[in-house]
């Protein structure tokens, strides 16, 4: 299947954003944490006003299949310019409302309103367990890394039941992901 994914990252700048642009802009942010975004959050919602992952731009980059992630693997400037949000639950808990809540769009969203970066996701929980030996080099070569948490109990494999991905493949995951870090390799 054929990925539709914007091929130069940014989304908020006409210019784009690379590497430099971004850690400037975090810069900045963290300097000076009252001024306003410094980018237009009205044109991030203009596309896609629900802000769902895979339901257009900026959230498009979503790798939910071994052929999701050779798609992204050809494209190094994508996750390189890019954090990378591992999800092993499609929920991290419910709000007062009663909605499930997907804490990787609130970091998709920050991260494209503070910097212009764009994220990646990869749902195991959807995907299952994709090949570690091309996912952990990819990921690690981006911006950052952030594994998130969910509604299972890393003491409990019994509450993995119903992911694609099971507690030994998080474990799996996880490990290869901590024994990988290098001086270079992405914050996780």
């Amino acid at each position: 299947m054929m990925q539709h994914w914007r091929q130069r990252p940014g989304y908020l700048s006409k210019y784009g954003s690379e590497f430099e642009s971004i850690h400037i802009l975090i810069g900045r942010f963290l300097a000076d944490r009252h001024s306003p975004t410094p980018l237009d959050e009205a044109e991030l919602l203009t596309r896609n006003p629900k802000f769902d992952w895979g339901k257009g731009t900026p959230l498009e980059k979503v790798v939910d299949s071994p052929a999701a992630l050779e798609a992204l693997m050809l494209s190094p400037r994508l996750f390189r310019n890019a954090i990378a949000i591992v999800e092993p639950w499609e929920h991290v808990g419910h709000n007062q409302l009663g909605e499930q809540v997907r804490a990787s769009e609130n970091v998709a969203y920050l991260a494209q309103c503070i910097a212009d970066c764009d994220s990646v996701l990869f749902p195991l929980w959807a995907s299952g367990p994709l090949d570690l030996d091309k996912l952990v080099p990819m990921i690690s070569a981006g911006l950052a890394v952030v594994v998130e948490g969910g509604d299972p109990s890393v003491r409990d494999p019994a509450t993995f039941d119903g992911s694609k991905a099971s507690h030994a493949d998080m474990i799996a995951f996880t490990e290869r992901l901590l024994l990988s870090r290098t001086p270079t390799s992405a914050p996780a």
